[in-house]
């Protein structure tokens, strides 16, 4: 019986995420994408000429740090090296953190940048990381840039998970969780690849064959995790 392999995270990193197993995986595989967030940006209307350093802790702040007045070469803080990438290609200089904005948030603090600094983030966040750096004597102002909308499964999706067939399905914020969950219950045999124990926590009401944490808070440590229940999974399917 062919796993099925269903990405939930928005569009563009779904479809990165799908490729990267792709090329490496060879079985076979059912990939299905249906994103459970949509990200809508939101107007800047913040006077952020004066800022000293920017916080990026996803792909979509460095996408709308266009939309602002931010002057380009500032230090750039980035929750992880693919965000570090995206901010370095947006002209900012910048620094790679640990994989999560709470790891993020003690780096910053460390290493005392001279503020005030700028977190673009979504509407829903965890972490704290304004709060916290201005608690230790950083200013920083939090900047709402986009919102991350709800979205129902795909019916491809929804019928895979009331099916026979196992199904993987790897998550990256506690919120798609908690969305995924709502949706349920799930008939399916579903193997579960979170990318930290708090995603863990929210999946607690999803009904699970099983469930792996990645080693590392990371797309890459997502990836292996992902490959290697699938090459479990496989065999117990021969």
């Amino acid at each position: 019986m062919t796993p099925v392999l269903i990405l939930t995270r928005p569009a563009p990193q779904a479809e990165a995420f799908a490729a990267e197993i792709a090329a490496r995986w060879a079985g076979a595989v059912r990939i299905i994408l249906s994103p459970l967030l949509r990200i809508i940006p939101e107007p800047v209307l913040a006077d952020l000429a004066g800022v000293r350093g920017v916080i990026f802790t996803s792909g979509h702040g460095v996408a709308a740090s266009g939309t602002t007045n931010l002057p380009r070469g500032l230090p750039a803080w980035c929750v992880g090296e693919k965000t570090a990438q995206l901010a370095l290609e947006a002209g900012f200089d910048a620094i790679a953190g640990p994989g999560d904005a709470t790891r993020l948030a003690e780096k910053i603090i460390s290493r005392r940048p001279e503020g005030p600094l700028a977190h673009l983030r979504g509407y829903h966040t965890r972490g704290g990381i304004a709060e916290k750096l201005t608690a230790a004597a950083i200013p920083c102002v939090d900047v709402v840039a986009y919102d991350q909308v709800a979205q129902a499964l795909s019916a491809e999706a929804f019928d895979a998970l009331q099916g026979n067939a196992p199904v993987i399905l790897p998550l990256f914020s506690p919120r798609t969780a908690t969305i995924l969950g709502e949706q349920g219950p799930f008939s399916a045999p579903v193997h579960l690849i979170v990318i930290s124990t708090a995603v863990q926590g929210a999946a607690a009401a999803i009904g699970v064959k099983s469930l792996s944490v990645a080693a590392m808070p990371d797309a890459d440590a997502m990836i292996g995790a992902t490959l290697k229940r699938l090459g479990t999974v496989a065999e117990r399917h021969m």
